[in-house]
């Protein structure tokens, strides 16, 4: 029997928020405390591990306010409280990562002009019991840094303003030098000593992290300049109370080949922390991997406050099967954070969901072959305290399973329990009674419990694992009495019936100006396009793929959404998919039905269904100049009363937010009785042997100034160009007309528009411009 598991894809997720039992003893229950505490360096495996007040390790998102890359891309958001908390509470992290100013020749802020923000930031991350970690960034100028003097600056303010705060974390320049830490030169760490030496000098406590490499390329690199910097500031300890942190743009293998040798030169290194990875590689296993080497990381996820983004996250995570023990109790995912565990000293079997068998003791491992719990010393353990919320496996001789190393099978020969012994116990789904959970040692290389799949320990347990997803590797059960019947295990929720994704038909005529009538998230009272009925592929919509491109709302399905606007767009509409709407209109008669739409393209095209039946025939959408600039157009459509399902069949080249539907006729837009030119912009483009063409882009309006389609524009090139062209003018108003190529050009082109024909009169005397040049 299967039950629901909180760690699936798919937005049931979401449904699964549920509050979990408190759990007494073995340190399981793990509440945030209304202070963090400061970070600490944990040196039991023999390197260094930075954990935090609670013994965990730091997991979170990222936020941008120095203005983005390029610089004004992204505009300072502050979340609401209410955000920051759920971060801890519905998301089981426990840290913000913030590029809060930047050092770049492109941005003309000075240090403090983020003062408010970072003061607000740093009280509302305090309440929520988040760390938060600020450093000064580059904008679109990774990999240098530009001004040393305004780093230190920025340290200057900031540093010993938040030097008592001791949930603030201090990261010293983000991406410093240029490409890989291999490409670092003595000049490159002595900046490092450098600002490791001014705000030591500022904030005594506080943990700094230095280093900041864009990515790993081997460890010498990176353990030639921790010596570098404990030997010129003097402190042998400096290790103590810093650390490296470092970015994830680098393949797994090479990422692991950085990690691994400088764990194993020791306590005298740097402890590590990912602060920035791609978010696609969060399926591609680098979560899973830093989880295995109990290595913090910030997700590059949520720059723009944008809370879609964490719901996006969470799925990612979900495919992954990576998880966690969350340090709210009160969390349930991506694990329980009050696990039920039960009691030390229960004797219990354990049962591999993936593999449909339970495990025995083989020799001296443990084997995935039988069919049946004995309670009987060949598969029987006994959970006895490891401390610190571990647990150890005992076996009926009085020796431990032990995780030994990566690929290697689990022992059971221990004498006595040690970092290797010791297991994290999580469990998977929220309901404490469903016995589904999963096993990571806090030794022996940190993975999920898994089996060896081939060679001569095929078969075997091993620490090899990261997937704890439904019927994933790492997905175990137990028992605590003989059985042949395998536990009760995860499953996810079965998907919604077809229907109205609200489960009603949602009501016509829409109304904008007030609150939605089932989705408070929702900013209007509109027909969201990504509300689309339930149903699945070829009931509910039609989408070429499988795949939602946009990875947000709705993982279940393949339609493409997108985060957006406040609210969410349908993307990617390729010709031939549609969607389906199940609608209750109130009263019969003609509707204006506003689009609000984008699109970079002329000649995006739609048109409206109701049960089968094309009422609108070809709708075209204007073009917004981008496929993130959306503006409102309309169109008319007829219904009858009832309930009815409303079709948007594409044609594709647009990008949709929503519809409403208003009783009335569209009005025509007022006309224009004239035209003239109301812009030139040039460019141009070279082809082998400095060949250069260039080219004059002319937009036609009329006095209301709305964009002219199908007029004719006649012009003259001259300088280094000669010669007459005409054109046509798009959707846009706009006509593209280009010179004679010239090699090698030393001069000007010059376009000069000379007539103007089409529908309406041209009035040469009203142009904004006729003429533009490029000079070479």
């Amino acid at each position: 029997m299967k039950t629901k598991c909180l760690n699936k894809s798919g937005k049931f997720a979401r449904w699964l928020m549920i509050t979990s039992t408190l759990m007494m003893g073995l340190g399981f229950i793990s509440n945030a405390q209304a202070q963090r505490g400061r970070l600490h360096i944990d040196q039991s495996l023999g390197h260094n591990i930075i954990l935090t007040d609670q013994n965990t390790t730091l997991r979170g998102v990222s936020l941008s306010f120095d203005g983005g890359d390029p610089y004004g891309s992204i505009e300072p958001i502050m979340p609401s409280q209410e955000s920051f908390n759920k971060l801890a509470s519905e998301y089981g992290f426990n840290f913000v990562h913030v590029y809060l100013e930047g050092d770049a020749g492109q941005n003309p802020d000075p240090v403090g002009v983020n003062l408010a923000l970072a003061d607000e930031l740093v009280a509302r991350t305090k309440q929520a019991n988040l760390y938060v970690m600020i450093t000064i960034a580059n904008n679109g100028e990774n990999g240098q840094i530009h001004s040393m003097q305004k780093t230190l600056d920025f340290w200057s303010l900031y540093a010993p303003r938040y030097k008592d705060e001791t949930h603030v974390l201090y990261e010293a320049h983000n991406e410093p030098v240029a490409g890989q830490n291999h490409a670092w030169s003595d000049a490159d760490w002595d900046k490092q000593v450098q600002m490791y030496n001014h705000i030591r000098s500022l904030a005594p406590d506080t943990m700094i992290f230095l280093g900041s490499f864009m990515s790993f390329n081997g460890a010498d690199a990176a353990m030639y300049g921790a010596d570098y910097i404990k030997s010129n500031v003097g402190d042998p300890n400096i290790w103590e109370n810093a650390a490296f942190a470092w970015h994830g743009y680098w393949d797994l293998p090479g990422i692991e080949s950085t990690i691994n040798p400088i764990r194993a030169a020791g306590t005298g290194y740097p402890g590590l922390l990912c602060t920035e990875f791609w978010p696609g590689d969060t399926e591609n296993g680098y979560n899973a991997a830093f989880e295995s080497h109990h290595m913090g990381w910030a997700q590059f996820q949520w720059l723009n406050a944008q809370d879609m983004d964490l719901d996006n996250l969470r799925n990612k995570l979900n495919n992954a099967g990576t998880v966690w023990k969350p340090e709210l109790s009160a969390t349930s995912w991506p694990t329980a954070g009050a696990p039920n565990v039960p009691a030390m000293g229960t004797r219990i079997g354990i049962y591999s969901h993936f593999e449909g068998k339970f495990v025995n003791i083989s020799g001296s491992n443990m084997a995935v072959a039988a069919d049946a719990f004995t309670d009987g010393p060949n598969d029987s353990f006994t959970l006895v305290d490891a401390g610190n919320g571990h647990v150890a496996l005992q076996t009926d001789s009085g020796t431990y399973v032990s995780a030994t190393g990566d690929g290697q099978p689990l022992t059971t020969t221990a004498t006595s329990i040690g970092v290797n012994e010791m297991w994290q116990w999580m469990q998977l789904c929220p309901d404490e009674n469903v016995p589904a959970m999963t096993l990571r040692p806090w030794g022996g290389d940190g993975h999920l419990i898994g089996k060896l799949g081939r060679g001569r320990n095929a078969g075997l347990l091993s620490a090899n694992a990261d997937d704890a997803s439904y019927d994933g590797v790492a997905e175990y059960g137990f028992v605590t009495a003989a059985t042949n019947q395998a536990p009760q295990g995860c499953e996810p929720p079965a998907p919604p019936a077809p229907g109205p994704f609200y489960g009603v038909p949602m009501p016509v005529p829409t109304d904008p100006s007030q609150p939605h009538p089932f989705n408070s998230s929702a900013p209007k009272n509109v027909i969201y396009a990504s509300d689309f009925d339930y149903g699945g592929e070829g009931v509910a919509y039609h989408d070429i793929d499988d795949e939602n491109w946009g990875g947000a709302y709705r993982w279940d399905v393949g339609v493409d959404i997108e985060a957006t606007d406040g609210f969410t767009n349908v993307g990617w509409i390729d010709p031939g998919e549609w969607l389906n709407y199940a609608i209750d209109v109130q009263t019969a008669g003609t509707y204006v039905l506003t689009m609000r739409v984008a699109s970079a393209q002329d000649n995006g095209q739609f048109h409206i269904e109701i049960d089968g039946v094309n009422i609108t025939g070809p709708v075209i959408t204007p073009n917004t100049g981008a496929w993130n600039t959306y503006q409102d157009m309309q169109t008319e459509v007829t219904f009858e009363a009832g309930v009815q399902i409303m079709t948007m069949v594409s044609a594709g080249g647009f990008n949709l937010i929503s519809y409403d539907l208003q009783p009335g006729t569209v009005t025509p837009p007022e006309q224009g009785t004239e035209v003239s030119v109301g812009d030139i912009t040039m460019g141009w483009s070279s082809a082998n042997g400095n060949r250069i063409t260039v080219y004059s882009t002319t937009t036609i309006v009329d006095e209301l100034g709305s964009p002219m389609e199908g007029v004719t524009v006649t012009g003259q090139w001259s300088g280094l160009s000669s010669g007459t062209v005409s054109g046509v003018t798009n959707q846009s108003g706009q006509v593209t007309l280009s010179s004679a190529t010239v090699r090698d050009p030393k001069g000007t082109f010059t376009f000069t528009v000379t007539d103007v024909q089409g529908s309406l009169p041209y009035n040469a005397a009203a142009n904004a411009t006729n003429s533009g040049n490029v000079t070479f």
